[in-house]
C-alpha cells in the first residue's frame, strides 16, 4: 500500500468563473430588457423680460443634434452594457478595475437625466463576487454601490427598468430618504448573504482538507503497520535458518573432530557473522516495533564502515576503503553504513573476486560514499535491475533529502550515494582519518 499525494485540481481555475459567467449573463439578458429612454424636454418658461429659460435639472443634451440622430443614445446604451457585462466577468480578479467599468456609465446622467438600472446591478453583483474572495477587496465595490443607490434615491433621476422609467421611493421620487434607507438594507442582505455563501464553501474546504489528512495519515499508518508485520515475518523466517547456520557452524568442530585449526578458524568466523546478523536483524526489528520511551541500541555510523571492509577482507573480498568519516551525524552515518553494506553484498554477489573500492567524503554540506567494482559483462548485457536493497537503499537515502545513482560507467559499476547535511565544523588537525583506520584493522 502507498500513500499519494492529491494532484492540484485542474479544474479548480475554470470554477471559479462559473458564478461570474453566470450572473454576467443574467445580467446581459436585463440590460437587453431594459432599452435606454430619455424623457423629453420640460417646457421652456417664460421669463418677465420676455426671454425664455429651460428649468434647472434639464439634461443636457436633451433636445440636441447629437441626441436626436439616435447614434449617440445607441452607442452609449451599447457601451456601458458591454462595459458592465465585462466587468462582472473579470470582478474577482480586478475588483478595482470592474468598479470603474461598472461605474464610469452613470457619467451620462447629467448629459441624458436617467440611466439603466442594470448598471448599479452590475455594481451590487461586483460587491457579492468579490465577497467571496476577501472582505477587503470588496470595500471599494461596496462604498460605490451605496453611493449609486442613494444618488439614484436623493436626486429623482428615473431609471430604465423592462417595466419602464422607475424613480426611487414612489412613482413621482418622493420620500428620497426612505428609498435610500430600503436601497441599503437590501445591498446589506444581499452582501450578507454572499458573506454566509463564502463561509459556507470555507467550511466546506476545510472540512474536505481535514478528511485528506487523516486519509494520508491512515495510509501511513496502515503502510507503518504492514512494514512492521513484513519485517517480524522476515526475522522469523531469516532467523531460523541463520541461527541454523551459526548452530552447525559452532557444532561442527565437535561432530567432526578431525578438522584442521583452519577450517575450525573458518567455522568459528562463519558462527560470528550468523550471530552478528541475526543481532543486527533483531535491532532492525527493534526500531520498527519501538514506543515512546523505549530503550534504542546504538546505531553504526559511518566510521563504522571500516569495520564492514575489515569483515569483507576477512572473508576474501578485495576492498579499498578511503577517505574521511568524522563529523558525519548519526542519522547520515547510519544510512552511509547500510549503503555501504548492500554495496558490498552486491560485489561479492554479481562481482565475486573482483576488487572494490569505497570513497567516502563529506564537503561542506554533503556527506556521501562512492563505490565502484569493475564488471565482466558487455555493456547493455547485464545493465542494473533495481533489487531489494536497492529500492531499500533509495528510501532510506531520500527519506533524509538524498540522491542515490547506480548505474555502469564504462567497465565498471559505480554506486553513488549523496547526503544533504548541516555546514561542517573545523575539527582538529588530529581527528581520525578512515584510511588509516581500515589500514590499521586489515
Amino acid at each position: 500500500m502507498t500513500s499519494t499525494v492529491a494532484a492540484p485540481n485542474p479544474l479548480r481555475p475554470a470554477r471559479a468563473w462559473v458564478a461570474p459567467a453566470a450572473m454576467a449573463a443574467v445580467l446581459g439578458l436585463f440590460l437587453l430588457a431594459s432599452p435606454l429612454r430619455v424623457e423629453e424636454a420640460p417646457l421652456a418658461v417664460e421669463q418677465p423680460d420676455g426671454t425664455w429659460d429651460t428649468p434647472a435639472g434639464t439634461p443636457y443634451l436633451v433636445e440636441t443634434s447629437w441626441l436626436d440622430s439616435g447614434y449617440f443614445l445607441w452607442f452609449v446604451t451599447w457601451a456601458a452594457g458591454l462595459s458592465c457585462v465585462t466587468a462582472v466577468l473579470v470582478a474577482r480578479r480586478r475588483p478595482v478595475l470592474a468598479t470603474l467599468l461598472a461605474a464610469w456609465p452613470f457619467l451620462t446622467v447629467p448629459l441624458l437625466g436617467t440611466f439603466v438600472w442594470g448598471w448599479w446591478l452590475a455594481l451590487l453583483m461586483i460587491t457579492c463576487l468579490v465577497v467571496q474572495d476577501s472582505w477587503r477587496r470588496a470595500v471599494v465595490p461596496l462604498v460605490v454601490t451605496l453611493a449609486g443607490a442613494w444618488l439614484y434615491a436623493l436626486t429623482n433621476v428615473p431609471a430604465a427598468l423592462p417595466i419602464g422609467p422607475v424613480h426611487a421611493g414612489s412613482y413621482d421620487g418622493e420620500r428620497p430618504v426612505e428609498a435610500g434607507l430600503i436601497y441599503t438594507v437590501a445591498v446589506a442582505l444581499v452582501v450578507g448573504v454572499a458573506a454566509v455563501v463564502r463561509t459556507a464553501r470555507a467550511s466546506s474546504r476545510r472540512s474536505l482538507a481535514a478528511a485528506a489528512t487523516e486519509r494520508h495519515a491512515l495510509e501511513v499508518e496502515s503502510v507503518a503497520v504492514e512494514r512492521a508485520r513484513l519485517a517480524r515475518d522476515l526475522h522469523d523466517v531469516v532467523a531460523h535458518h541463520v541461527s541454523l547456520v551459526a548452530v552447525r557452524a559452532e557444532s561442527a568442530p565437535y561432530t567432526y573432530p578431525d578438522l584442521g585449526d583452519d577450517a575450525r578458524r573458518v567455522l568459528a568466523d562463519i558462527a560470528g557473522d550468523a550471530r552478528e546478523a541475526l543481532g543486527e536483524l533483531r535491532q532492525v526489528l527493534a526500531v520498527l516495533q519501538r514506543t515512546d520511551g523505549s530503550a534504542r541500541a546504538p546505531q553504526p555510523t559511518a566510521c563504522d564502515i571500516a569495520g564492514l571492509v575489515e569483515q569483507a577482507r576477512a572473508a576474501g573480498q578485495d576492498v579499498t576503503l578511503t577517505g574521511d568519516c568524522e563529523d558525519v551525524p548519526a542519522a547520515q552515518g547510519y544510512v552511509l553504513y547500510r549503503a555501504a553494506q548492500e554495496a558490498l553484498t552486491n560485489a561479492r554477489r554479481h562481482a565475486p573476486g573482483a576488487p572494490t573500492t569505497i570513497t567516502l567524503a563529506h564537503v561542506s554540506d554533503v556527506a556521501g560514499l562512492r563505490v565502484t567494482n569493475p564488471v565482466d559483462h558487455p555493456a547493455g548485457a547485464g545493465d542494473v535491475v533495481p533489487g531489494g536493497g536497492l529500492i531499500g537503499m533509495r528510501e532510506r537515502v531520500e527519506a533524509l533529502g538524498g540522491v542515490v545513482t547506480a548505474e555502469r560507467e564504462g567497465p565498471e559499476f559505480v554506486l553513488v550515494v549523496s547526503l544533504p547535511v548541516g555546514p561542517r565544523e573545523a575539527v582538529p588537525a588530529v581527528g581520525r582519518d578512515v584510511r588509516r583506520d581500515a589500514a590499521g584493522v586489515a
